[in-house]
């Protein structure tokens, strides 16, 4: 059985621990698409990244394991209508996103960005600031990411709305409903927070637009972690200009780097990370652990972690 690991920052040892998991398989490391490509032919399973190319010359392929949480950059037609089996690392970066959250949140609430800009014109001065205790949040989606908010959230004595496809209860929310359009609209006419945590779907693509900034309390803040195509930035970019919303934080944008020509440069009380939520010391370790893990499982024909549903899209 071969195995294509195109994951470019594959160590060596990191290697070894993925063939100690399954002894008597070929692994083959490939650090670029071309890599890649040439390898695919007679792979069984593929772990990290797969462009179209690859998908395309894989054709023993069963299993692909991506190394992201999130599917929307590999689910194109041919592998959804395919029989290979799809896992992703849902939950591996949760807590770190969690945490990225609440620093966006926090950050323009307490008015971080503005004091940070006095203190670069060496100017002391108060800021305006929010106080987050006490007040509903509404958090989109309830996966990893969602739940790993609202735990953090704990402390804060908040009522915390939900809107997901899947649940109906988790520990800490308040009320769960589908994310259908009315409740979306019911749920941020009373949010002081929105969290969008949500994969990005047919469904789910610029979910919060215009109309949904109308909907919005103009005291209330909008963080996204997930996706940047959930959000359509031009009308957050006027919502954030006309005072329909107090600020955003985004650490996702639906095309990166953010464009030079982007309304959100200049946009007031808007802060910007660079798609790293999911970033921290042990992401590495966790991914090459996690990839062994499900190989040692997939070797001794036992149910794989983390396996998608590709029409759903996550």
């Amino acid at each position: 059985m071969r195995v294509l690991v195109y994951y470019p920052s594959m160590t060596e040892s990191d290697l070894a621990q993925v063939q100690a998991a399954a002894p008597g398989a070929d692994i083959v490391h490939a650090k670029s698409a071309a890599e890649a490509a040439a390898a695919a032919d007679g792979s069984e399973a593929i772990m990290g990244l797969m462009p179209r190319e690859v998908f395309a010359r894989a054709g023993s392929l069963r299993w692909f394991q991506s190394a992201s949480a999130g599917l929307d950059n590999v689910l194109f037609p041919e592998l959804v209508e395919s029989d290979v089996t799809l896992t992703n690392m849902a939950g591996l970066y949760a807590a770190a996103g969690g945490e990225q959250a609440w620093a966006l949140l926090l950050a323009l609430a307490r008015g971080l960005p503005d004091a940070v800009r006095s203190h670069g014109a060496r100017k002391w001065q108060k800021v305006p600031i929010a106080e987050i205790t006490g007040r509903t949040m509404l958090v989109l989606g309830m996966g990893g990411f969602g739940q790993e908010i609202v735990k953090r959230g704990a402390g804060y004595d908040l009522n915390i709305l939900s809107l997901d496809p899947e649940r109906t209860e988790a520990p800490g929310v308040a009320e769960i409903r589908k994310p259908t359009k009315e409740n979306l609209h019911a749920f941020l006419q009373v949010a002081d927070v929105v969290m969008v945590a949500c994969p990005l779907t047919r469904e789910t693509y610029h979910w919060i637009a215009d109309e949904e900034f109308g909907r919005m309390q103009s005291h209330a803040y909008l963080v996204n972690v997930s996706r940047g195509g959930i959000i359509d930035e031009e009308a957050l970019a006027r919502a954030l200009h006309t005072g329909l919303v107090a600020g955003a934080g985004l650490d996702v944008q639906e095309v990166e780097p953010l464009p030079q020509s982007s309304p959100l440069w200049d946009a007031p009380n808007f802060l910007m990370t660079a798609h790293q939520a999911g970033f921290s010391a042990d992401r590495h370790r966790n991914v090459v652990r996690f990839f062994a893990s499900n190989l040692q499982r997939y070797v001794a024909g036992e149910p794989l972690a983390n396996v998608c549903d590709m029409a759903k899209g996550y």
